[in-house]
């Protein structure tokens, strides 16, 4: 009986539905965001008085467009009065990213029993999961807090002790709501990813995985801008591919299991163009948006495990620095439905590039072959974003 592999599983391949929380947001500005930014809102004002005072052209609305600009006018233009249409960019949609946990540990005690390794096996993942993140409002972006949940089903094969192959399907749904009762939105995520994970020796692994999701979203924009007041609403779709791998190594330190590791994760987003509804007359449309983020994550996992009667109880605390070389910002064109060719750009925040996770676990490899699980999360020390995900669930041989 391999017990690297079998721990492998119960302290690794059993989270492969976990989230990774560093990649919950994963490109701001992908949508625009309903926001009380100070430099992007007063830019869409000058937007709008340029607008108005200029001459329309052929194919706009001049009913819509005149309707505005009287209604934008008092207390608006030329009077530098206050006025907000929550144009700003921040992205709360980011969904669940399957991935594998990384620094399983290898005790070697003879007391420790799990799923048998022999002659390879199938094993079943089901995994709830739950999370909260705040992004912090700046000059460019909004703020949001979301909360977001998941379900990850899995079906994997071990072909022998040092290899595993497996298909993991996740569906999330991210509820957000905006600061200073800018609007919400609301998305979800369908992803099917496919994972392994080959046990070099007793002590190292590689592992990898790739993906590909579908997302939906369904925004609402407060408008209040001069006698102008009302909520927009927007829906679209996207797509996501993602892509990673990764490396560890363990050692033994007395009882304790020390296993650094590092990951490389890649996503890249695609949103479809939309248009807004509604009757504020400042409905907007939105071209087609792509983003990409590549992370590396290096840390350390530190770990035990300790043999019962009726199993093997695997606690574990982790610390990672994760670096972002991508998701850069971005000038956004817009524009008004009613003036078709005729935008104005909102830029994006950059990414805090360095931040780090920190992660506490607790596994439990069964006797007879099931294995459980419940995995925390948090990013921290990032100067916009702030986030914490819980993976509660199991892996059952069969």
């Amino acid at each position: 009986m391999n017990t690297g592999m079998v721990k492998s599983k119960a302290s690794g391949l059993a989270l492969m539905g976990k989230v990774l929380v560093g990649v919950m947001v994963l490109a701001a500005g992908m949508m625009p965001r309903l926001a009380e930014a100070t430099i992007t809102d007063f830019e869409f004002r000058q937007f709008i008085t340029t607008l108005c005072g200029g001459a329309p052209q052929p194919g706009w609305d001049t009913v819509s467009l005149n309707a505005m600009c009287t209604d934008a006018a008092p207390g608006f233009i030329g009077s530098g009065g206050a006025a907000s249409a929550n144009v700003g960019t921040s992205n709360a949609s980011g969904g669940l990213t399957l991935k594998k946990k990384k620094g399983a540990y290898d005790s070697k005690e003879p007391s420790v029993v799990g799923a048998s390794a022999d002659g390879g096996g199938w094993g079943v993942l089901v995994t709830p999961q739950y999370g909260k993140t705040s992004r912090a409002e700046t000059d460019w972006e909004n703020g949001y807090q979301s909360d977001l949940k998941g379900l990850v089903l899995g079906l994997d094969y071990r072909f022998s002790d040092t290899l595993i192959l497996g298909m993991a399907l996740g569906q999330t749904k991210d509820n957000a709501n905006f600061l200073n009762s800018a609007g919400s939105l609301k998305s979800s995520s369908n992803t099917a990813t496919v994972y392994s994970t080959w046990m070099v020796s007793e002590n190292s692994s590689i592992d990898g995985y790739i993906g590909y999701g579908a997302i939906s979203l369904d925004s609402r924009r407060q408008v209040n801008f001069g006698l102008i007041s009302g909520m927009t609403g927007g829906a679209t779709s996207g797509r996501q591919i993602l892509a990673g791998m990764s490396a560890s190594y363990q050692a033994e330190l007395g009882r304790a299991v020390v296993a650094p590791f590092i990951n490389l994760d890649y996503i890249t987003t695609k949103i479809d163009g939309y248009s807004e509804t509604g009757s504020t007359t400042m409905e907007l449309r939105f071209a087609e948006r792509k983003a990409i983020s590549f992370t590396s994550s290096l840390g350390t996992r530190l770990g035990s495990s300790y043999g019962y009667k009726w199993g093997t109880l695997l606690p574990s605390i982790s610390l990672a620095a994760v670096h972002e070389f991508q998701n850069k910002s971005k000038q956004i064109n817009n524009e008004l439905v009613s003036t078709p060719g005729y935008g104005f750009s909102v830029t994006t925040d950059s990414p805090d590039r360095n931040y780090l996770n920190i992660g506490l676990g607790m596994a439990a490899a069964l006797n007879g072959g099931a294995q459980l699980f419940l995995d925390y999360e948090k990013r921290t020390q990032d100067k916009l974003l702030s986030s914490w995900a819980v993976s509660l669930g199991g892996l059952f041989e069969f």
